[in-house]
């Protein structure tokens, strides 16, 4: 399995977590994945805290992380993150066609469980169907203080090497 693929496999595995029987979350639009001059789409930046963090995300499914060991993402709540130990939170979700859809909005679309769905987005039948980019905004912290923020997605299409025909 190539690096792209292990990456892609990874980041469903993360997902994974949430499950589609999971209370329905806030989905982002592309704009929360942005940072200009290292601030975030929704005014946050390396320094800020807890406080700031909770006001700008509240509304979105947060995945934790330790950073220390070899944990894997996990949904908390975000009043619950342990922010003064080192970790990783993430916020992430989907775009079908550059529109924002949550994984269980996916499942439900397709008629799919969840243990499904790693399945159906990395079919070349689906892929030949629809453009699906998976975007995450994540932050690391110490000490109860952001120390660094990055974005990136990851395109399935070009993963598997399967583009979006037109129709």
């Amino acid at each position: 399995m190539n690096i792209k693929k292990s990456f892609s496999f990874l980041l469903l595995s993360v997902l994974l977590l949430t499950g589609c029987e999971k209370e329905e979350q806030q989905v982002a639009s592309a704009e929360l994945f942005e940072i200009t001059d290292g601030v975030t789409f929704n005014g946050v930046q390396v320094g800020d805290g807890k406080t700031e963090f909770i006001e700008a995300y509240s509304d979105y499914i947060i995945q934790a992380a330790y950073t220390d060991t070899d944990s894997s993402y996990m949904v908390m709540s975000i009043n619950e993150i342990p922010y003064d130990e080192n970790i990783s939170t993430l916020i992430a979700n989907f775009f079908i066609d550059e529109e924002p859809i949550s994984e269980e909005k996916i499942c439900e679309d397709n008629n799919i469980e969840y243990t499904e769905l790693y399945d159906l987005l990395s079919s070349t039948d689906y892929l030949h169907a629809h453009e699906v980019i998976y975007r995450y905004l994540r932050f690391l912290w110490e000490d109860s203080v952001i120390t660094d923020i990055d974005s990136g997605e990851f395109n399935y299409n070009e993963t598997y090497e399967v583009p979006k025909q037109e129709t």
